[in-house]
């Protein structure tokens, strides 16, 4: 985003919000910069578009389907970074993270933590 014009940002961020309108009926309010990369007019950019930008505290490489760890390691990485306040980046095109998630999310709360809704 940071190497955008602030227009060309604006236009992809607008049409993706039509499209998730469009196709699934659902209003975006939070905005998760591409790579994590922003810079302060791309913050500006999103706030004026009433959108939150939210950052990850967890994230691992799990973008690429072909270059997997394998489900055990993936679980010990993501269980291992367990701490209070964690907003975990995880990728739906892993298929690690799609075989450990609910196993993850029942451990997560075994060990007393909690799933909020970010608003």
């Amino acid at each position: 985003m940071p190497t955008l014009s602030i227009s060309k940002a604006s236009d992809e961020i607008t049409k993706m919000h039509s499209y998730i309108k469009e196709n699934f009926n659902y209003t975006m309010t939070l905005f998760r910069p591409p790579m994590g990369e922003f810079s302060e007019r791309t913050l500006a950019l999103v706030q004026s578009l009433k959108y939150r930008s939210v950052f990850w505290s967890f994230a691992y490489v799990d973008w690429d389907p072909q270059k997997q760890m394998g489900s055990d390691k993936a679980y010990k990485k993501v269980v291992g970074s367990l701490h209070n306040g964690a907003i975990y980046l995880l990728h739906a095109v892993s298929k690690d993270n799609a075989e450990i998630l609910g196993s993850f999310i029942d451990k997560a709360k075994e060990e007393g933590y909690e799933f909020a809704r970010l608003s």
